[in-house]
């Protein structure tokens, strides 16, 4: 019998981010359950200014630091700390799974309150914009996949969250049918192929791996522990 892999101790992306209060907190959960629904994500992610504007005051509902992925080094040596700045160019990331108990041959969650939040949060500036960066330019333009694939490698699979597969995997296989077949036709296609380099992967979810080979492995895990009788958690490179 297959017993789950303890994640790693210890992951961390490049940033370490807060919302700035319980009410920034619920707005971006509002927006982007709303999301989620009306375009079948599990992994929706909107912008920062679609949230709370482009005033002066909405720098206030996020707070952040990380180092600097421009000039990662002061003068001296030492990491190059700076504050976040989620007014230009920020996202606000949501991972949702279906609730308990919905039919696993249904049509998928009907309304916000048949999705569970497993995290949200948000980040700043990103190398790749999940939201905006070309299918073709990752080597995903393909018949089967979609926006939400690059959704789901950047939220599910991305440092913050990749660590909870475990609950998604509970109740994936009552996720929208579409849903689940771009996930399934993306993962495929990455395994398959290798469209996408670890220098691109990292770009887009700040999850370092060695070798195309090494993430070709975790992702053959993947596919096998959301779509397969894999009951081994798949645990990608900590940090």
């Amino acid at each position: 019998m297959n017993h789950p892999t303890p994640a790693p101790q210890r992951r961390c992306g490049p940033w370490a981010t807060a919302f700035g209060s319980s009410t920034a907190l619920v707005q971006a959960e509002e927006a982007l359950r709303r999301q989620a629904v009306e375009r079948r994500d599990l992994a929706p992610i909107v912008r920062f200014a679609s949230v709370y504007g482009s005033g002066p005051d909405a720098a206030t509902h996020a707070r952040g630091f990380g180092i600097d992925p421009e000039n990662p080094y002061a003068a001296d040596g030492s990491a190059n700390y700076i504050d976040a700045n989620f007014t230009d160019g920020g996202l606000v990331y949501g991972i949702y799974r279906p609730v308990q108990g919905l039919a696993a041959e249904g049509t998928g969650p009907g309304n916000g309150q048949e999705l569970a939040n497993t995290t949200l949060y948000p980040y700043p500036f990103v190398r790749v914009d999940p939201t905006t960066v070309p299918l073709s330019e990752l080597g995903l333009d393909i018949t089967g996949i979609d926006r939400r694939f690059v959704h789901f490698c950047a939220g599910p699979l991305g440092v913050e969250a990749a660590d909870d597969i475990a609950m998604l995997r509970q109740t994936f296989p009552t996720a929208w049918p579409d849903y689940r077949n771009v996930v399934d036709t993306g993962l495929r296609h990455v395994f398959r192929e290798r469209p996408l380099s670890v220098r691109q992967w990292y770009d887009l979810t700040y999850i370092p791996f060695d070798t195309d080979d090494q993430l070709a492995l975790y992702i053959a895990q993947v596919i096998t522990y959301l779509f397969g009788d894999n009951d081994r958690i798949p645990v990608a490179p900590g940090r």
